[in-house]
């Protein structure tokens, strides 16, 4: 399915390129590791975007922590992307929403914190 979204660096609070393939995205976010061989990436729903116009805050997730308030833990990518995680993703771009996420290196510190907003073609 062909989406058009961008990223959003919260802490750095600015957008990077427009992008339209959301697995080829996710295959290269632990790329910026140089040992990303234990990274993960957590993907949350992130309803929060459009309720504040795109103002999210940054919220400091834990490695053994897994509930942000109010949003729903869509799947997760480590060595590999989980079964049907692109699938769900592309469901809430679909949909007007956007997704967050959570990027932790192998060190279990959180190092990124990102937003898949979706942009409307119409």
């Amino acid at each position: 399915m062909l989406l058009h979204f961008r990223v959003y660096d919260i802490k750095a609070r600015q957008f990077g390129a427009e992008r339209d393939d959301v697995g080829a995205y996710l295959r290269t976010v632990h790329s910026r590791f140089r040992n990303s061989e234990h990274a993960q990436t957590r993907v949350y729903s992130c309803r929060s975007w459009r309720a504040t116009g795109g103002r999210t805050a940054p919220f400091e997730l834990h490695w053994n922590g897994h509930d942000v308030p109010g949003e729903t833990l869509l799947g997760s990518v480590g060595w590999t992307l989980e079964s049907g995680l692109v699938q769900r993703i592309e469901a809430e771009l679909a949909g007007g929403e956007a997704v967050r996420l959570f990027v932790f290196n192998s060190d279990a510190d959180l190092c990124f914190e990102e937003v898949l907003a979706p942009i409307d073609r119409a």
